[in-house]
């Protein structure tokens, strides 16, 4: 009766390709492990700046399509010795500036548009010399969210017997990011200025900072 020899260079070739693709499988884990909190942080951090474009533009447009100047939120009275009498706020178009800009914040958060960029696959080996080299990986998240709006009066020296007299848009967005690799609320406080003046003469102790 014959007997068939064994192959061992078959073997060992078969032992090779199981170390092989082992090794494969921990190099592909310990990437993902790498590149899931790397990942995260950079649509964390492309979100807030999105958002904050997103809000700049708005206001930037409510601000030229409107055309309000200090005279149109705020009226200041001065007694006959020229002193600060009263600062007043009109309440209409205080409302109305607030209004405008938390739509058009709101109507773009709401599209819950898909946003994305690239990053290159060295990079998410965290190594600093390896972080601009390889192909380019894309990044889709989708961005949505709610948003708030306050107008807030402050006061500041603005020298010798003057005040600033600033009006702010204080603007707060709950964000809401999504993504396969990173799903996250964060809320974000921006203010803006709206408008300004100079007070001259001295202003009352009283007039402290105000949010509508």
């Amino acid at each position: 009766m014959l007997y068939k020899k064994r192959n061992p260079n078959r073997k060992r070739l078969k032992r090779r390709i199981f170390l092989i693709a082992i090794g494969f499988a921990i190099i592909i884990f310990v990437f993902e492990l790498q590149a899931i909190p790397f990942t995260a942080k950079c649509v964390k951090k492309q979100s807030k700046t999105i958002s904050s474009n997103i809000i700049a533009e708005k206001i930037e447009k409510i601000q030229s399509e409107i055309g309000y100047t200090y005279s149109d939120l705020a009226k200041i009275k001065y007694s006959k010795n020229g002193q600060v009498k009263t600062i007043s706020e009109n309440t209409v178009n205080v409302n109305r500036f607030k209004s405008e800009a938390t739509r058009a914040i709101q109507a773009e958060l709401d599209k819950k548009t898909v946003y994305s960029f690239k990053i290159p696959l060295g990079s998410f080996t965290g190594i600093t010399f390896l972080s601009t080299l390889g192909p380019e990986i894309e990044i889709s998240f989708i961005l949505t969210g709610s948003v708030n709006c306050k107008l807030k009066s402050t006061f500041e020296s603005g020298g010798v017997n003057q005040t600033v007299h600033h009006i702010r848009l204080i603007v707060s967005t709950d964000i809401i990011t999504l993504s396969p690799e990173y799903s996250e609320r964060n809320t974000y406080t921006t203010d803006y200025d709206i408008a300004q003046t100079v007070i001259i003469g001295q202003t009352p102790s009283t007039f402290a900072d105000i949010v509508r």
